[in-house]
């Protein structure tokens, strides 16, 4: 998960700032209501997208769904434990031992949650899965007038982190092969932290001393602008993705307002 996929489809094609921006507008828009309906009617536009204009394969969405699906149920569970029941006049509540209280209102906040939680993490899937590091920071350098040293410290970023997930790789299969053995239970996977940490910080910091070094050779930084082989310029299926996505999030909004109250998070006085 949240590795760029290369392959041919009209979502890698769009631009990275115009997809971003989307992104974001998807997650403000999960944000403002605790209406469980527009959190998942926001998933699963996120999801459909993925797979249908994305062409992800459905097999690697079932085994990423797996995942994503657990990550927001220890939330759902506390939200739901303690959910202050005084703000509404007549909860429903369904049970009850000792401090906890559970009630329908908690419940609904608590789904409300974790689909928000699944959105984000839905949105930041889908924007990394889709677009290129590179295309990404150009992107930035070029649309939103990042400064180009900026863009190329989170290009860099971007492609540390499945080297060091290789180098981890790498250091594992070598204690493997001069029979280190692995014990089991969390004291295993302690002592495995304490033998991989300090062989990935030296690999980590080797890498970055040589891409310094690479990058004081080419002069990187001597100019305030500088040229680009690549050109990012936002077309009109950009603006078409983007206008898409509003009138969706437009669209989740009446149909969750008709299926039951927003629950605005912030109500002016």
């Amino acid at each position: 998960m949240f590795t760029y996929l290369a392959h041919a489809s009209p979502l890698h094609r769009l631009n990275p700032t115009v997809k971003l921006l989307t992104m974001a507008a998807v997650g403000l828009a999960a944000t403002f209501v605790y209406s469980p309906w527009v959190p998942g009617l926001l998933a699963l536009g996120l999801w459909l997208t993925v797979a249908l204009v994305g062409k992800v394969p459905w097999p690697r969405l079932l085994r990423w769904s797996g995942y994503m699906l657990l990550l927001p149920l220890p939330l759902m569970l506390f939200t739901a434990l303690y959910t202050d029941l005084s703000r509404y006049p007549n909860p429903h509540v369904l049970w009850h031992w000792g401090p906890w209280t559970v009630a329908t209102e908690g419940l609904v906040t608590a789904l409300a949650l974790g689909l928000r939680v699944l959105v984000f993490v839905s949105a930041s899937l889908l924007f990394i899965a889709t677009t290129d590091p590179t295309d990404f920071a150009v992107s930035l350098a070029q649309n939103l007038r990042v400064p180009y040293r900026f863009a190329y410290g989170v290009l860099v970023a971007q492609r540390f982190l499945p080297l060091l997930r290789r180098e981890l790789e790498i250091i594992r299969l070598a204690h493997r092969v001069r029979g280190v053995g692995e014990g089991r239970g969390w004291r295993g996977q302690v002592e495995r932290l304490q033998r991989y940490a300090v062989p990935l910080l030296a690999a980590a910091l080797r890498k970055s001393q040589r891409t310094a070094l690479a990058m004081d050779a080419k002069a990187f930084g001597a100019g305030p602008e500088r040229t680009y082989f690549r050109q990012m310029p936002i077309r009109r299926r950009d603006v078409l993705f983007l206008a898409l996505w509003l009138a969706y999030i437009a669209a989740v909004y009446a149909v969750a307002a008709r299926l039951g109250p927003l629950n605005w998070m912030w109500i002016p006085e």
